[in-house]
């Protein structure tokens, strides 16, 4: 009883003190740290500080690339309104005759990659099915990405279908010796395993080792931001990795 009653008290003392730190106390570093703390208990790792040079919209596109918006409005998962415009002024200037995306989630970006590419241009798009195990471990709280009921929905039936190839596997064991491609885009597990071997299975899959690659997510989630400032850093290849502002896109040109 003396031990419940102390523990009653322990209780009350610590519940009063926590909401006193999450709310006024607020600007005290000692209850900031103990926020840290209480957050790194239960799971929390703070995100990897984004490293990577920055490079403006301008720098990599121009304003005035006409371009096709299919499926404008963007739901959990998908690239925002911005992040769509710079991938089709990049796939409209550059004109791949080859795309790879890496990761086809629901389709959408898929469809402009498409619309915005030439008329005799394919575009492949590869997903992991919700019935296949993946061979590395997937990132916390993107099981629901796979999870889907249909890979690829928002370009299924569209006229733009028939220049899209739609694959299914994992990435990370996928054989891509077949394809060859001008522009990849990478944005499936967001795990680092798993960029890591995207990333270096995308320049391998360059066509005559060159191209475009882009990544989404970069500054959003942990394993892609410290997976692409490991690659930057220490393999030559990734050296000229630039974020673009005010999105999540990194951008790799060869």
């Amino acid at each position: 009883m003396r031990r419940l009653v102390s523990f009653a008290k322990r209780y009350v003392v610590a519940a009063g003190g926590a909401g006193y730190a999450f709310t006024l106390g607020l600007h005290s570093r000692r209850h900031r740290g103990l926020i840290h703390n209480i957050a790194k208990h239960f799971g929390y790792e703070a995100a990897p500080t984004p490293l990577l040079p920055t490079v403006s919209v301008a720098e990599v596109t121009r304003e005035d690339t006409p371009v096709l918006l299919r499926e404008p409005a963007s739901r959990d998962g998908n690239v925002t309104i911005l992040e769509l415009l710079v991938l089709a002024r990049l796939v409209r200037e550059r004109a791949p005759r080859a795309l790879f995306e890496i990761g086809t989630f629901d389709g959408r970006t898929t469809l402009n990659l498409a619309a915005n590419s030439p008329a005799d241009a394919v575009v492949y798009t590869l997903d992991l099915p919700p019935d296949l195990a993946p061979s590395l471990d997937l990132a916390p709280a993107e099981r629901k990405y796979v999870d889907k009921a249909v890979s690829g929905a928002r370009f299924l039936g569209t006229d733009l279908a028939p220049k899209i190839r739609q694959l299914l596997g994992d990435s990370a064991t996928f054989d891509f010796g077949p394809y060859a491609a001008d522009f990849i885009f990478v944005d499936a597990s967001h795990a680092y395993e798993y960029v890591l071997s995207d990333s270096r299975r995308a320049l391998q899959m360059l066509r005559g080792g060159r191209g475009t690659i882009v990544w989404h997510d970069y500054s959003e989630w942990e394993g892609v931001t410290r997976a692409l400032n490991t690659l930057a850093r220490d393999v030559p290849p990734f050296a000229a990795l630039r974020w673009i502002e005010g999105t999540t896109l990194a951008i790799l040109e060869r």
